[in-house]
């Protein structure tokens, strides 16, 4: 049995989804059918090119080897000109992420909108939430995550600074006595994260600003907190990049109640090789650079 580039691609796409299943949903083959023919490719080369990391396939020393003779077979591939008339598409694939909410719509939309032109042949799938790295998720390419990120055998690198603001409808404030002090703040209910399921700890750092404020709302979503900041059930702890698309929401006492906060990526040295992956973070390099002034919304009066 003759073991080529098609079985070296299939690794590669083994150790990028730690497991066969994942492999075999993206390349529209059976977990059987993968197993087999890596169970061969380790037969014919005499030694094993996966071990097992917790839940996770890994390469082995050798079968980095593999991973990387694979990953040039893949750009290889991606070079050529194979759309019509000989100019094709340089690059093509699937990009999965993992991101805030607010991050992934505002941020990352900004970005796919290039992404499109210049690379239709990307397609980016994410998954939403504000949350810390995790260990090795298992069919994700990167992640966004708040806070310096705490990870090992993982590349992690600062994307952008942002910040919240203490937001409320100009509604909400027209139905209650004047706010004089920010801390007549506390005397109004919050809407922020559920406390039970957050666990970034930067984003817990405002909410001890407020130590007697009482959560109204709680709601694992940021642009759900813009809405219900709007709708005037409280008064919202907001990214100000969303907060300040919104002209009914008022930002309270911007001078004292700014909290800055970071974006982080965390992903794997081997996906940030991949040709698709490469062109997505180009593009949201691109977009945080044109967007900077707009996430740290530093204190002053609304343009």
């Amino acid at each position: 049995m003759s073991h080529g580039a098609d079985d070296l691609l299939l690794l590669l796409a083994v150790v990028r989804h730690g497991s066969y299943a994942g492999a075999a949903a993206d390349l529209g083959l059976s977990h059987t059918t993968v197993s087999r023919r890596m169970a061969g490719l380790e037969k014919a080369v005499g030694a094993r090119l996966l071990v097992r990391s917790g839940d996770m396939w890994e390469p082995s020393e050798l079968g980095r080897k593999f991973v990387a003779a694979g990953e040039e077979i893949e750009h290889a591939v991606d070079a050529l000109p194979l759309g019509p008339g000989g100019r094709g598409n340089s690059i093509s694939g699937v990009v999965r992420a993992l991101a805030p909410d607010g991050f992934g719509g505002v941020v990352m939309g900004a970005a796919m909108r290039r992404v499109v032109q210049e690379h239709p042949g990307v397609r980016l799938e994410m998954i939403n939430a504000a949350r810390r790295a995790q260990t090795n998720p298992v069919g994700i390419d990167l992640e966004v995550v708040v806070g310096r990120p705490e990870v090992s055998r993982k590349e992690a690198f600062h994307l952008a600074d942002y910040s919240l603001g203490v937001y409320a409808s100009q509604d909400y404030l027209a139905a209650h006595p004047p706010l004089r002090t920010p801390e007549q703040v506390q005397e109004h209910p919050l809407i922020y994260f559920v406390d039970s399921m957050q666990d970034v700890a930067e984003l817990d750092i405002p909410r001890r600003r407020f130590p007697r404020m009482r959560q109204g709302v709680g709601a694992t979503s940021s642009v759900v907190h813009v809405e219900l900041t709007r709708a005037g059930a409280g008064i919202g702890l907001l990214p100000c990049y969303l907060a300040e698309r919104v002209p009914e929401l008022v930002r309270l006492f911007p001078e004292e109640l700014w909290f800055p906060v970071e974006y982080w990526v965390v992903s794997r040295a081997d996906l940030l090789r991949r040709p698709a992956v490469q062109a997505v973070m180009t593009a949201v390099r691109a977009a945080v650079a044109e967007m900077r002034e707009e996430l740290v919304a530093a204190p002053g009066p609304r343009a």
